[in-house]
């Protein structure tokens, strides 16, 4: 044999021996991407159709109670559900311009109550049972609540999960 095929030869077995050792060989991986997380889509529509407020809900608890709000992107709160430790109660809270009581209409659930509200700064408030169904249908994943005002204006929010943490924070 020629000193060019006796090279070639080794250079190939050499070669082969490299593609063959596995865990010995050092091969360069792709670096792959961070995943990236990405929050559940807030619908927009009721199952019916109908339009829901635009916003999402912002849960959170500290010392003195949890609060779930649902807001537009840092905007003023369209509806609140709040626990209150120091005094152990947990009040609805919707926006609104209106200075006198008013009994709006709550559907949630597949139940429907009358809920007196008192005007507030901002808005209109009244103390829930957090213990009844119908609030705690505001955590039911999927599903839609109605607050219909005296007047028949309806406002459709979608639920949220993490409301029971607040119902659950005053008891």
């Amino acid at each position: 044999m020629k000193l060019r095929d006796v090279l070639a030869l080794s250079l190939g077995a050499a070669m082969v021996a490299a593609c063959n050792s596995g865990e010995d060989s050092v091969v360069a991986e792709a670096e792959e991407p961070a995943p990236v997380l990405t929050p559940a889509p807030t619908p927009t529509a009721a199952p019916d159709g109908t339009a829901l407020v635009a916003g999402s809900w912002d849960v959170n608890e500290n010392p003195d109670g949890a609060r779930a709000v649902f807001a537009e992107n840092g905007g003023e709160p369209k509806l609140a559900i709040i626990c209150d430790r120091m005094s152990g109660t947990v009040t609805m809270d919707i926006a609104s311009s209106s200075q006198t009581p008013e009994a709006w209409r709550v559907d949630a659930g597949g139940e429907a109550a009358r809920l007196d509200m008192a005007p507030v700064d901002g808005g209109l408030s009244a103390e829930i049972d957090p213990g009844l169904a119908l609030f705690n249908a505001f955590s039911t994943q999927n599903e839609v609540v109605a607050l219909t005002s005296p007047t028949g204006d309806r406002m459709q929010f979608p639920t949220h999960p993490g409301i029971t943490r607040v119902l659950t924070a005053c008891s």
